[in-house]
């Protein structure tokens, strides 16, 4: 049994990456987008949730960027964190 699923990181990352591109003003430099575009790629390579989600939160341009997103529901920020902690799994 992997207790290490990567489906909610890369949904996370996918949705972040979507919203970002929908908004062109936003991320003008494509900084934030290739971060995470980055951080997708790596997720495949057995990086730490840790690792990979504690760069992008703590990068004060991605934290910027996802604070700019006027979307509904905007709880990027706590997603990332809580991946960031290393919360893969959950205990049943």
């Amino acid at each position: 049994m992997e207790l290490n699923d990567n489906t909610e990181a890369k949904k996370v990352l996918s949705e972040l990456y979507t919203d970002i591109n929908a908004n062109k003003d936003i991320d003008k430099d494509n900084y934030v987008k290739d971060l995470v575009l980055r951080t997708y790629n790596l997720i495949n390579e057995k990086y730490s949730f840790t690792y990979l989600f504690g760069r992008l939160k703590d990068d004060e341009h991605v934290i910027k960027t996802i604070k700019q997103l006027r979307i509904e529901d905007n709880n990027y920020e706590e997603q990332i964190k809580f991946l960031a902690k290393g919360a893969t799994y959950a205990l049943y």
